[in-house]
């Protein structure tokens, strides 16, 4: 599958990319490091797994580049190609494996007050909950509040229907509302979700 570029910014790094050029494959990474970075982080690998499998994505796409034509997401795309690789890690550590891979915990907030603790506690709880759903929930809570991707880019992403993406995230929050127990079933876990999609 051939996937598209949305913006025109993107078409001239893409050209770039395809005639070799060292200065837009350095650009490609300042763009989206932090995005597929972040994606890994969320999906469960550790710091140094999620860089390793980072430098995985932008070489696989750097050999891959001739594979994109003119309109969709640069994004979306490499981060299709970082969900790969992080599939090809879960299922070579399987065998070894009990339960998902880890998410570290939440560093210590240091001094700053009960709010700021509260905070890095919420966050602790919503994360172990996170982690604790199965890979395909997982992925789609990743994509969506964390990455901020629409239903149409997580769709190409995964290679699924739109609808089959709404579903998985319909049963996704049900999932986190069970894991967070009273707070989810007083939303406060699903607004902690938001609030990051937000910004806030």
């Amino acid at each position: 599958m051939r996937e598209a570029i949305v913006t025109w910014s993107e078409w001239w790094l893409v050209r770039g990319l395809r005639q070799q050029d060292a200065e837009a494959c350095r650009e490609l990474i300042r763009r989206h490091h932090r995005a597929v970075y972040g994606y890994l982080r969320h999906m469960g690998a550790d710091e140094a797994t999620a860089e390793d499998l980072t430098q995985e994505t932008f070489t696989r796409a750097w050999q891959a580049v001739e594979r994109l034509r003119a309109a969709g997401s640069l994004r979306a795309w490499l981060l299709r190609i970082a969900r790969n690789e992080f599939l090809q890690l879960v299922r070579r550590a399987r065998p070894a494996a009990h339960g998902p891979i880890a998410l570290p915990e939440t560093a210590d907030p240091g001094p700053g007050g009960h709010e700021v603790v509260a905070i890095h506690e919420r966050d602790s709880l919503l994360r172990r909950a996170v982690r604790s759903l199965d890979v395909e929930q997982r992925e789609v809570i990743a994509l969506h509040y964390f990455e901020d991707l629409s239903l149409r880019e997580i769709s190409a992403v995964l290679e699924i229907p739109a609808g089959t993406v709404k579903s998985r995230l319909h049963r996704a929050l049900e999932r986190l509302r069970e894991l967070l127990g009273q707070e989810a079933r007083d939303d406060a876990g699903c607004e902690t979700i938001e609030r990051r999609r937000a910004g806030a």
